[in-house]
C-alpha cells in the first residue's frame, strides 16, 4: 500500500458522472480553510463510499493486497487501480486520482475542467 495524500478537512461528493466515469470530491469549508481542494478520480469502474468525509486519506493498493483489503468482487482491474479512502473503510476503482488545491470557492469552476450542471 502506498500513501498518496491526506487532509484533515471535510470533503463531500461534488460530482459523479456515469457517462464520463468521473468522481469529484471537494473540500470547501471556507470557515476553517482559505483554500479549496478538488480530488478527481477518472475512469471509475467501482466505488464504495459515503457522501461526505470529516477527513480524507488516499492510499493506492496494488497486486495481491487488493483482495486482502477489499473483500468485494471487483470488476476486471485492467488498467485501473484501487484507491483506498480513510483506511480499509472505503474505496474507488479508477485509472487515475488527481488533486488540486487553490483559493477558489464553492462556485468557482474546477481546475479539472467544466462538469455538466456543476460550477
Amino acid at each position: 500500500m502506498q500513501e498518496l495524500v491526506e487532509w484533515e478537512r471535510k470533503f463531500r461528493i461534488w460530482h459523479y458522472s456515469v457517462s464520463f466515469s468521473q468522481l469529484l470530491l471537494r473540500s470547501v469549508n471556507v470557515d476553517e480553510h482559505d483554500s479549496r481542494v478538488d480530488v478527481l478520480f477518472s475512469n471509475v469502474k467501482a466505488l464504495h463510499l459515503p457522501t461526505s468525509f470529516d477527513r480524507l486519506r488516499i492510499d493506492r493498493l496494488e497486486g495481491p493486497e487488493i483482495q486482502e483489503v477489499i473483500h468485494e468482487e471487483l470488476q476486471d482491474l485492467g488498467r485501473t487501480k484501487v484507491f483506498l479512502l480513510n483506511g480499509a473503510k472505503f474505496f474507488v476503482q479508477a485509472t487515475h486520482c488527481q488533486w488540486h488545491e487553490d483559493i477558489g470557492g464553492p462556485s468557482t469552476p474546477s481546475r479539472f475542467g467544466p462538469f455538466r450542471r456543476v460550477e
